[in-house]
């Protein structure tokens, strides 16, 4: 939550003061997610709630950090016709924490904005390994075909959601699933963004 840093306008990661308008990582990638907007970066205050969100149940939190996510968006600019397309979580992680936290995140994001939300429209189509301690590159490899999309998504314009950004490749994998199937994704909204690439987020 602390002051603005240059920023890569596709994965939010912080950039060097030497750096240019793209990091390293996407310029070598070129993420197909769009814009990544998150409501605060996972450090301190913010890391906590996240914590107390995803690794404590604390579904009261839901409400507050979705409106603080829809803040963000709204802050980035005119709103355009979008639908909302939460993450879909692995099952081992719905079995462990009993819901799904970008999926609650994005009824509330819905709400506030007045869009409309396909809560099942991206699935899993495997169990992937762990992306925990991987680096960027290999992050990214892991996630190939990793999801498949509705085909009633087709033509439409969406606009995924998650709890927390890492590296950017779940999101460029989820864009691809909907680039399959004729949809287009428009951006990236998330409660927060790590700032630090040695962080790494549960699956």
């Amino acid at each position: 939550m602390r002051g603005a840093a240059p920023r890569c306008p596709a994965c939010r990661a912080r950039l060097p003061a030497a750096a240019g308008l793209l990091c390293a990582g996407c310029l070598r990638r070129k993420p197909r997610c769009g814009q990544v907007v998150a409501a605060f970066d996972y450090e301190l205050p913010g890391d906590s709630l996240i914590r107390a969100y995803k690794g404590q149940g604390r579904l009261s939190l839901t409400p507050a950090l979705g409106a603080l996510m829809a803040m963000a968006w709204r802050a980035r600019g005119p709103d355009l016709p979008l639908l909302l397309v939460p993450m879909p979580a692995s099952p081992a992680a719905l079995r462990r924490r009993g819901f799904n936290p970008a999926a609650e995140l994005a009824a509330v994001v819905a709400q506030c904005q007045r869009l409309p939300l396909s809560r099942y429209g991206l699935r899993r189509t495997r169990i992937r390994t762990s992306q925990t301690g991987r680096g960027r590159r290999a992050r990214w490899r892991g996630l190939r075909g990793l999801f498949v999309a509705d085909a009633a998504l087709a033509g439409r314009d969406v606009l995924l959601i998650d709890d927390v950004i890492t590296t950017g490749a779940t999101a460029h994998a989820a864009a691809l699933a909907l680039r399959r199937v004729g949809a287009r994704c428009v951006g990236v909204l998330a409660a927060a963004r790590t700032p630090a690439p040695g962080w790494q987020n549960t699956p």
